[in-house]
């Protein structure tokens, strides 16, 4: 129990940092829209209307997240551009480019919101005002998970240089060039006559008195 409240206070703690905060809540402009749309699918058919409210809702709340979240972004953004600048500075660029793209295209997150929030109040199965307004809210809904999916690659491009479309600073292994067989051969040469006994050279020692021949 004492590891449980040592995890969540630093995970409370944590959460006050910009940098690990916009982490937290970008799922939410993807995954959380994504189970909205799905639970408001499967409702849809089950005729259940309170469901399908909560199930707006959820999509309301996912949608709204991008506030925060580009907050965040923008105030984590001047360190890890320099974090990034020391490594790879084309990766650093492209995370610069991610978060304009991502603050020209909040209108659509707001859009889905505005929509979403419109079909609570109407009712989405009540008249033809919030039936037009549910199927609104799975156009945007759609658009905004398309357009989740590829800004989460392009910052995953950005992040992580491992991925095949980045050039990975992996240097490889230089292999031995062959010797020269010349240079082998001149090897062996002088390596045989080092080895041969110098006899010529060598002094016979005899006894004293005995005869030359």
């Amino acid at each position: 129990m004492k590891e449980f409240f040592d995890h969540l206070d630093r995970i409370t703690a944590a959460l006050q940092d910009p940098e690990y905060l916009f982490l937290v809540l970008e799922p939410l402009q993807l995954w959380g829209i994504a189970f909205g749309l799905l639970g408001l699918t499967i409702t849809w058919f089950l005729k259940s209307e309170k469901l399908q409210v909560a199930s707006l809702i959820v999509v309301v709340v996912s949608a709204l997240s991008v506030v925060p979240y580009l907050q965040a972004r923008k105030t984590a953004q001047t360190r890890i551009e320099k974090v990034f600048s020391l490594e790879a500075p084309a990766r650093a660029k492209g995370f610069s480019q991610n978060t304009a793209d991502r603050l020209d295209h909040r209108w659509v997150y707001l859009a889905l919101a505005g929509v979403a929030g419109a079909a609570i109040l109407v009712g989405p199965r009540r008249n033809r005002l919030g039936m037009g307004l549910a199927l609104g809210c799975v156009a945007f809904s759609l658009h905004a998970i398309q357009y989740g999916l590829w800004m989460h690659y392009q910052d995953s491009l950005a992040y992580h240089p491992n991925l095949k479309q980045n050039e990975a600073p992996v240097k490889e292994k230089l292999r031995a060039e062959p010797a020269d067989s010349h240079a082998e051969t001149r090897t062996a040469a002088v390596s045989s006559r080092s080895t041969e006994p110098p006899s010529a050279n060598v002094r016979e020692v005899r006894p004293l008195g005995a005869a030359a021949p």
